[in-house]
């Protein structure tokens, strides 16, 4: 259900719209918590707005009496109306500000989160959050994420090892606490400066509030185990890595900071990174997402578009049916080169209507959509929009984005396959089944749940295993072999690991073999009679081998590790031989 003034999901179980502050039709507001003002420098003042009308001024006969000279004595006042809350300036001397604007005597809406200033009083507006709706987001303050300055910088404590290094936390970040139904609290970490999004529990919120660059990898650990009972320097660790990883961490022993690579470093990592993954990508298109969703796609999120989205896909399913006793793939019905351009054409509108779909469905939950663009993975092309942004919504609305993406496209292919099924026999019913056809296709891609695309990551969410893919095939290559050699027999959850673990790499490298056989052919036929047969083989291979770079590549630098490991571990002499030769030089 969307809220009648800005178009945002809402919950039935709350009275308000938690994005606008809405009252939600039918719901009475006074058998729930009442939203309030929090004063920001002083956090004693806290006034819930139970009232239809809540006055603020200097007088003592105000529902909010703030003591301050710059406030006069009836300031402005809070209504409560049937599109919300509504702050009104009563023609202060000082004037009144939401978000940085004086009303100059006029009045402007409330939504959750909004600050005003009563004079020089800053206070803001807020929903009631408990641990069913989810927590706040604490962003670190403007005056606390100031980069360090380069005399800082020098005096930055040096990690002189494993247990005595001291990381710290990086400016501009996020954390909130997510609505769960799974009984344990559960965090979202936001760079703000990246996008990059992390999801926490408890004790890896722990870790991160302890590195404040005071406390030693082994202050960590001793904290660690007294707050939850465990030495669990492995955890430890990986959740260190993992804040390094997101940029939102410094101090690392054997992770230099970008601006201290030498330049060659810096171009190899860089270069490192474009072959696993190269990505195009137009940030800051969240603003022509929101006025695309608030035009007209919030129809589409209705009870009445959802409901026309599902008739489409089933009727197209059935319409498809009637259209194959007529029609013939790769028969374009006389429509000559015309045929493959349509259908191309038809491709690339999908293919942004699919995109367009998932950004639209971000905006419906009131998140935002940071970016989009196109990445080549594997040699194959995507395209793709941000909606990592997600992370700070319900598992289920999570679920509902990622597939809304390939429900669109099922309906995009449902309305060509009625076309190709009621339409007269010729060029355009035969070109509107090549593109349903298509579309199916391109809709049962989309599900696999073996990739890591839609299907997958409404998978996930659903089974509450964000890392489900790693996490199946670590147990699948080393778990399940130490169970069975220690006579441990798999119980239904390890069973369902497992097999979903050697779906994936059986999965992943079906992919890949696909992929590279694609490519050598078409790199075979575009050289064909330029180059020699053994030339050409030798531009297959370096082409075959930049495509699979992300398959090999891991085992290789896993391979150099160990070598760097063993070398090092060689060429260290012990610490008790060492102090025996010091004694019997003595």
């Amino acid at each position: 259900m969307l809220c009648h003034a800005c178009r945002v999901h809402v919950r039935r179980d709350f009275p308000y719209c938690l994005h606008c502050g809405t009252l939600r039709r039918g719901a009475a507001p006074t058998s729930y918590a009442a939203p309030h003002l929090r004063g920001l420098d002083d956090p004693t003042l806290l006034v819930p707005l139970t009232g239809p009308v809540t006055t603020l001024g200097r007088g003592a006969d105000n529902d909010v009496v703030l003591g301050d000279a710059s406030v006069s004595r009836s300031h402005a006042r809070i209504l409560r109306t049937e599109s919300g809350f509504r702050v009104e300036d009563l023609d202060s001397f000082n004037g009144t500000a939401v978000a940085g604007v004086d009303l100059h005597g006029g009045a402007a809406h409330l939504a959750d989160g909004t600050e005003l200033s009563v004079g020089d009083v800053r206070l803001v507006f807020e929903q009631p959050r408990d641990a069913h709706i989810g927590q706040r987001t604490q962003v670190v303050g403007t005056q606390l994420t100031q980069l360090p300055t380069a005399a800082q910088e020098e005096a930055a404590p040096e990690a002189n090892g494993p247990l005595t290094a001291r990381p710290r936390r990086r400016s501009g970040w996020a954390l909130k606490q997510v609505p769960t139904d799974r009984g344990e609290p559960r965090w979202v970490l936001n760079n703000t400066r990246t996008g990059v999004y992390l999801e926490l529990d408890e004790r890896e919120v722990f870790l991160w509030h302890a590195v404040d660059g005071e406390n030693t990898v082994r202050d960590l650990l001793f904290a660690y185990a007294d707050r939850f009972g465990e030495l669990a320097l492995p955890r430890i660790e990986a959740a260190l890595a993992a804040f390094a990883n997101a940029g939102l961490l410094r101090g690392l022993p054997g992770r230099p900071e970008e601006a201290e690579r030498k330049g060659w470093r810096r171009l190899g990592h860089a270069v490192y990174r474009t072959l696993l993954k190269l990505e195009i990508s137009v940030p800051g298109i969240d603003r022509s997402v929101t006025r695309v969703y608030h035009a007209v796609g919030w129809r589409f999120f209705t009870r009445t578009g959802v409901t026309l989205v599902w008739l489409s896909v089933i009727g197209g399913l059935a319409a498809f049916l009637v259209a194959q006793d007529r029609q013939h793939l790769l028969d374009f019905g006389g429509a000559g080169v015309l045929g493959p351009v349509l259908l191309a054409a038809g491709y690339i509108s999908a293919l942004v209507v699919h995109e367009l779909t998932h950004a639209l469905a971000v905006k419906s939950y009131g998140r935002k959509v940071r970016r989009g663009g196109f990445l080549l993975m594997m040699g194959m092309p995507f395209a793709f929009v941000d909606t990592s942004d997600m992370w700070f919504g319900t598992r289920w609305s999570r679920v509902v984005v990622a597939l809304s993406g390939p429900l669109s496209t099922a309906a995009l292919a449902g309305w060509c396959a009625a076309g190709a099924a009621f339409l007269p026999a010729g060029p355009a019913s035969a070109v509107l089944f090549q593109l349903a056809f298509g579309l199916y296709l391109n809709t049962l891609y989309n599900f696999n749940p073996l990739m890591p695309l839609d299907g997958y990551q409404a998978l996930t969410d659903a089974l509450r295993v964000p890392r489900l893919r790693e996490e199946a095939s670590a147990y699948f290559r080393k778990g399940l072999w130490h169970d069975l050699r220690a006579g441990s027999r798999p119980g239904p959850r390890q069973a369902g690991m497992a097999a979903y673990g050697l779906a994936v790499v059986v999965g992943t490298y079906g992919f890949l073999v696909l992929a590279l056989l694609a490519w050598r052919s078409r790199i075979g036929d575009l050289l064909d009679g330029w180059l020699s047969p053994a030339w050409t083989t030798v531009v297959e291979v370096v082409v075959v081998a930049l495509v699979a770079f992300p398959v090999w590549s891991a085992p290789v630098r896993w391979l150099a590790r160990r070598i760097r490991r063993r070398r090092d571990a060689q060429g260290t002499v012990p610490a008790p031989a060492m102090g025996a030769a010091v004694e019997g030089t003595a």
